[in-house]
């Protein structure tokens, strides 16, 4: 009897977890499509609310057109007596060559088109009437004329603003700046998604997918269709219907509709001041795939956590007994082991970490050499020099001859700030680089600066330079001096390369990469000895005599670079001499 319940609990045991597990499954799926569904409507709200702000400002940009241009008193005496029609042609063209609006026009208190910007072309509005426009009898009525609409004339869709021009109460006419909204859409269909625009009858105008434009969203009635056929509005499309199927509603502005067998999340958001519809469609399926991979993977787990299961009841009896007879022997085996293996590394860690004092130690000693050798000679010479006009000084003390005393200060003064320069070399290696707010940097102005900083160097050695420069500008984030000084680092390295060279050419490479630019700064020097390129950037190391540097600017320029999360690398040319290869990222956009 006991024997026979010790076999049924484990089996229920294993039924219940199977339920609860195809329970947890089953929730997991459905979190996981709801987490994935809400992020996605998430990101379709601020995307929406990112198109809005550019239309309002794609049409905000030409609104005040129509009003300067009913303050005219050309346009005014046009409409009074019908002169200055030249005139008035020739400020609407440059008006809107300068605002960049498709087209400019005025209309009389009838509607028909006196003056164009458009009066040179064949297809000139003017001559035309287009009273039967809403954004004319909304100016007639003394409003705001806004009107989305196919050109009568032209064929070219086009947001139309008008305002009406009266003198003493009396309507003389109307001015009307169209706007064109087309790479509005380009910039929307470049960026791969698809966005509406919808009036206020659901007829989609706007929109980055092409076959959906001028479909409707809602079955149009009689009246909808009549009104839009009295005021031309889309010319002769047959505005069908959009085939949408709902499946679900969200909340408001949110729903899951259907077209051509695939699922998409749909969000709306109301334009109030235009009277229009904003649109999102992004495709539901990332969202369905993440739902099923969770569902694939927790079937899978609960699959293998069954089979495993299985396995262990099935050698768990087997592997009592062997483990008992085996332990003791493996403990015993792994004690001994493991003692071998601390004493031996014990005695490994303490070898190396003689040997790193000892390499420490080398280094400290090779660098202070390095570093003693540089500072003493360059201070030597001006110490020296104070020296002789200290004595100086004296000698025109004595003789009262104090105009000279000034100009020896002066001198000594110079060479104290010498000094102080090449201190200063050492007090930049020395101490971190406090962090500093990150600036966006144009490129090319970092170059020219430090172009012009050098440009003696290269017409007192003959130094021939060749720039190759993308003329659109290339922005960092970084620090404009600190990227001048890397700059004139090298191109005074590299000058320095040169000085003894029968050809001097230096060349300047900038090339844009996918997120990154890169700057390869080449001379025709004599190149860098392959057992010093791995110590090119070593604090104080110099391949100069001593005196003539203390090692430390390619040092400091690895340092500013690494810092602006850059790069920099140096290589000989097969032809001689050496390039430098700078590589920082670009500012996101």
């Amino acid at each position: 009897m006991k024997k026979f319940f010790s076999n049924i609990i484990p089996m229920w045991v294993l039924i219940l977890s199977l339920l609860l597990a195809t329970v947890l499954v089953w929730q997991g799926t459905r979190w996981a499509y709801t987490d994935a569904l809400n992020k996605l409507i998430k990101v379709g709200g601020e995307r929406m609310t990112l198109y809005s702000a550019t239309l309002h400002e794609a049409l905000s940009r030409y609104a005040y057109l129509p009003y300067v241009l009913s303050q005219n008193i050309d346009i005014k005496i046009l409409l009074k007596s019908s002169f200055n029609t030249e005139s008035v042609n020739k400020y609407l063209e440059s008006l809107n060559a300068e605002a960049g609006s498709d087209a400019l026009y005025v209309m009389s208190s009838i509607g028909d088109t006196l003056a164009a910007s458009n009066w040179r072309d064949p297809q000139t509005y003017i001559g035309h009437n287009y009273g039967f426009r809403p954004y004319f009898t909304d100016a007639k009525s003394n409003m705001k004329g806004r009107f989305f609409a196919i050109g009568a004339t032209t064929g070219r869709p086009g947001y139309f603003m008008s305002h009406s021009v009266s003198d003493n109460g009396q309507f003389l006419g109307a001015t009307v700046a169209k706007v064109d909204l087309t790479p509005l859409q380009d910039d929307w269909r470049k960026g791969g998604e698809t966005v509406l625009v919808s009036d206020a009858n659901g007829v989609l105008f706007l929109s980055s997918r092409e076959d959906w434009k001028y479909r409707t969203l809602t079955q149009l009635s009689e009246n909808q269709r009549t009104m839009i056929l009295a005021g031309r509005q889309y010319g002769a499309q047959a505005l069908e219907l959009l085939p949408l199927k709902t499946i679900e509603i969200l909340a408001e502005g949110q729903k899951i509709v259907r077209f051509d067998n695939a699922l998409y999340l749909f969000l709306s958001r109301p334009l109030e001041d235009l009277g229009w519809q904003l649109h999102h469609v992004a495709p539901l399926a990332p969202v369905q795939e993440q739902g099923q991979v969770v569902m694939i993977i927790g079937i899978v787990l609960m699959l293998l956590i069954l089979a495993l299961s299985l396995y262990a009841r099935e050698r768990r009896q087997k592997q009592i007994s062997r483990r008992k007879a085996q332990q003791a022997e493996a403990i015993q085996e792994m004690n001994l082991r493991l003692q071998a293996e601390i004493a031996e590394r014990n005695r490994t860690e303490s070898v190396l970490h003689e040997t790193q004092k000892e390499l420490v130690q080398a280094g400290k000693l090779a660098a202070l050499g390095h570093m003693a050798a540089g500072i003493v000679h360059e201070l030597n010479q001006p110490i020296s020099a104070i020296r002789t006009q200290a004595a100086s000084g004296y000698l025109l003390l004595d003789r009262h001859e104090t105009g000279k005393v000034r100009e020896t200060l002066s001198a000594i003064n110079r060479m104290t700030e010498h000094m102080a320069s090449i201190t200063a070399q050492l007090k930049t290696f020395a101490h971190k680089i406090p962090p500093k707010r990150r600036d966006q940097v144009v490129l090319q102005d970092c170059l020219d600066g430090a172009l012009s900083m050098t440009a003696t160097l290269f017409s007192d050695f003959g130094i021939s330079l060749f720039t190759d420069v993308p003329e659109e500008q290339v922005v960092l984030s970084g620090d404009q001096v600190r990227i001048k000084q890397v700059l004139v680092n090298l191109i005074r390295n590299a000058v320095d390369a040169m000085k003894d060279c029968e050809k001097k050419d230096l060349s300047i490479k900038v090339s844009v990469l996918e997120q990154e630019v890169e700057i390869a700064m080449s001379d025709s020097g004599v190149g860098i000895a392959e057992q010093n390129l791995g110590e090119l950037f070593t604090p104080f190391f110099t391949t100069k005599d001593v005196g003539e540097g203390l090692g430390l600017g390619l040092s400091i320029s690895y340092r500013i670079i690494t810092d602006l999360e850059g790069s920099i690398r140096v290589r000989n040319l097969a032809g001689g001499g050496a390039c430098f290869t700078i590589k920082l990222p670009l500012v996101r956009k």
